[in-house]
């Protein structure tokens, strides 16, 4: 799946669950590394991590369930691979690296 097409389901799906969410999250994610979150989602998961961690002050079940619910849920529903969710949305949190190669084996 392109890029482009992860941008557009994971913006879509949040203005659809939560209003402003996104350009929240996009505005810091910019702030914080020059970057918007899809972009770091999909190359540098950990700054992504970072920037949720400070966004709930640290607390872990918080980002999990950011991670879990309004990144990886709309891109699983997409390819159909809901299973995976719990399995990628805790290497998200602990092992960023192996996030990153299995998404990419995912989608």
């Amino acid at each position: 799946m392109d890029r482009a097409k992860v941008f557009v389901i994971i913006k879509r799906f949040m203005q659809s669950r939560v209003p402003g969410y996104f350009e929240v999250l996009e505005a810091q994610c910019r702030k914080m590394f020059g970057k918007g979150c899809v972009d770091l989602l999909l190359d540098e998961p950990d700054k992504l991590r970072a920037v949720l961690m400070n966004k709930y002050g640290g607390d872990v079940t918080s980002t999990y369930f950011a991670v879990k619910h309004l990144f990886l849920r709309p891109l699983l529903m997409e390819v159909n691979k809901l299973d995976v969710e719990e399995e990628l949305a805790t290497c998200l949190l602990n092992n960023p690296q192996k996030f990153k190669e299995r998404l990419k084996q995912v989608l």
